[in-house]
């Protein structure tokens, strides 16, 4: 089946609703650490809080945005010219009595969270155009774009060139983004089309579609700007052909496209890379034992054997800063590695000897570890932002597509950033005989569903990878009850029929992504599994 015959949902919007006063205290707070500590990590830290803070403000646009910009622009600056001295209190300047909105959005820039997408790329990726001319205007579509429109303003004014930016929000389907540009904005372009600038539109991507780069250029077109004076700027160069967007092949080919450079900032002793599915080669002595991986949206991994450590990208700023928070706590109580910071995103845990765990190493005592690690879950990731009605319709979509549709009714009880990977292989049986949980804290809150939810997701899961049988899934339930003290049974079958549904439509959106390797044929594999009789009990047998 073609990509775009494919209608099933696996990735959700991660967006937040924040009280514009909370989002500005936590950086104010930012701010105040820069006076112990101005180091690059420190810098970056606060460019992604401000850039978060003005795309907020600006999509909000009921406050006034320039202060907001200017610290965004301030920070930019010294990450780009290192030897620019920051002063805390002169970034904080009127801050904490600038008005804000009462609500502000906020979502996760996905290549800063997840896919080491570093700012000061697009720093570099000048050196790239052709002929730059001495006025820029950067076009950034937000989110990701405002951080990145303010690099690269400030790179190419230390090349001594003008340079000025906006930032834009397309609207409309994400296959048919839409551009209409405010007053504002019009002014912006028509002042730039007057000094004869290259416009530069900058964002991560581009995505399946295409879609948000192209309306941004079709309107920098309406409003009088020469096509080519127009540079549409990357993370990668897209293969138009296989863009979504309506007519996309023929509108990107109309325009120049730049990649910044995916070279990643890895650390100087991270060794061999082992992202991409390698790491089963270090796990596994069989490689028909492999589980099924989208290698795509791995993190990156390296091992080094110097060392015995691995190294893994978090996230930069505080986005890695959850991540470590939440697996420092997965350690603190017994489950996983101990993980150390390094620098620019990454992370590096102890490489313990042992072997990935497989469904048939169940037994009683690994029941009541797994029922042990949803307890501990429950109550220290308790989340006051979690949801149901989102993931309840992701169910119940992807259920039609098997032609067996099913109506679930999943009950928020217990609220927590679940695990989300409860599968055996993530988790590890030491020489020792220890049984640790790897990769703790990123998947409960990352841009795939649940996101933060019931831990009965986590519960169900456990029960579906681990191939309980009926008698075994209610032990698992009664051995979570007696930690926890919460009765999941009357909602764990809701939530098995949720986790298959949703691990099915992963499975064959993979498989689809890879067609032609061999990790298709696994992850076709593991789909039929999650529709199988084999995957899980029926969920009445789970009723005592």
């Amino acid at each position: 089946m073609c990509a775009q015959a494919l209608n099933l949902w696996v990735f959700r919007e991660n967006r937040r609703r924040l009280a514009g006063a909370q989002a500005r205290c936590a950086l104010l707070r930012e701010l105040e650490g820069l006076r112990a500590e101005s180091s690059r990590e420190r810098v970056i830290r606060l460019l992604l809080r401000a850039g978060e803070m003005e795309c907020g403000v600006a999509d909000a646009a009921s406050a006034p945005l320039e202060p907001w910009a200017r610290l965004t622009d301030d920070l930019a600056r010294a990450l780009v010219s290192p030897g620019i001295l920051l002063r805390p209190d002169q970034l904080a300047g009127s801050l904490e009595f600038t008005e804000v909105p009462e609500q502000i959005e906020v979502s996760p820039p996905e290549g800063f969270a997840y896919y080491a997408l570093h700012p000061l790329a697009y720093a570099e990726v000048l050196s790239k155009i052709p002929s730059l001319s001495d006025s820029v205007a950067v076009v950034g579509i937000r989110s990701i774009g405002t951080t990145l429109s303010a690099v690269v303003v400030a790179a190419a004014r230390a090349e001594g060139k003008r340079a000025e930016r906006n930032t834009v929000r397309p609207g409309g389907h994400p296959y048919n983004r839409l551009m209409t540009l405010s007053p504002q904005q019009a002014e912006f372009v028509r002042r730039h089309v007057a000094a004869d600038s290259a416009f530069l539109v900058v964002d991560e991507g581009p995505g399946l579609s295409g879609s948000s780069f192209l309306s941004v250029a079709e309107a920098l077109e309406r409003a009088g700007v020469a096509r080519e004076r127009i540079v549409l700027i990357g993370s990668h160069l897209p293969n138009v052909d296989d863009l979504r967007a309506e007519d996309a092949p023929r509108r990107a080919r109309r325009f120049c496209w730049i990649a910044v450079s995916t070279e990643p900032r890895s650390p100087a002793q991270a060794g061999d890379f082992i992202g991409g599915g390698q790491w089963r080669t270090h796990l596994f002595t069989h490689r028909e034992d492999w589980p099924a991986a989208w290698i795509t949206f791995e993190r990156l991994k390296y091992f080094s054997c110097a060392d015995k450590k691995l190294f893994k990208f978090i996230g930069l700023g505080h986005y890695g800063q959850e991540v470590l928070t939440r697996e420092r706590q997965v350690t603190a109580a017994g489950f996983g590695p101990t993980p150390a910071r390094e620098a620019d995103g990454f992370a590096w845990y102890p490489w313990i000897a042992g072997r990935s765990m497989m469904a048939n190493d169940l037994s009683p005592t690994v029941i009541e570890r797994l029922a042990a690690y949803c307890a501990f879950r429950s109550k220290a990731f308790a989340a006051s932002h979690a949801g149901i009605d989102t993931l309840q319709q992701m169910a119940e979509h992807n259920w039609a597509q098997t032609k067996n549709p099913q109506i679930l009714r999943l009950r928020l009880e217990r609220p927590a950033v679940v695990d989300g990977r409860m599968q055996p292989h993530e988790w590890l049986l030491t020489h020792s005989g220890e049984m640790l949980k790897t990769d703790s804290g990123a998947h409960g809150d990352d841009h795939f569903f649940p996101g933060p939810t019931d831990i009965a997701w986590d519960l169900a899961g456990a029960i579906v990878e681990w191939k309980m049988t009926p008698q075994q899934s209610r032990y698992f339930l009664e051995r979570y009850r007696a930690e926890s003290g919460d009765d999941a049974t009357s909602r764990i079958g809701d939530f098995i029929a949720a986790y298959r549904a949703f691990r099915w439509a992963y499975c064959r959106m993979a498989a689809n992504a890879l067609g032609g390797s061999e990790e298709q044929v696994r992850l076709e594999r593991a789909a039929g599994n999650y529709l199988g009789p084999v995957v899980a009990p029926a969920p009445e047998m789970l009723v005592s």
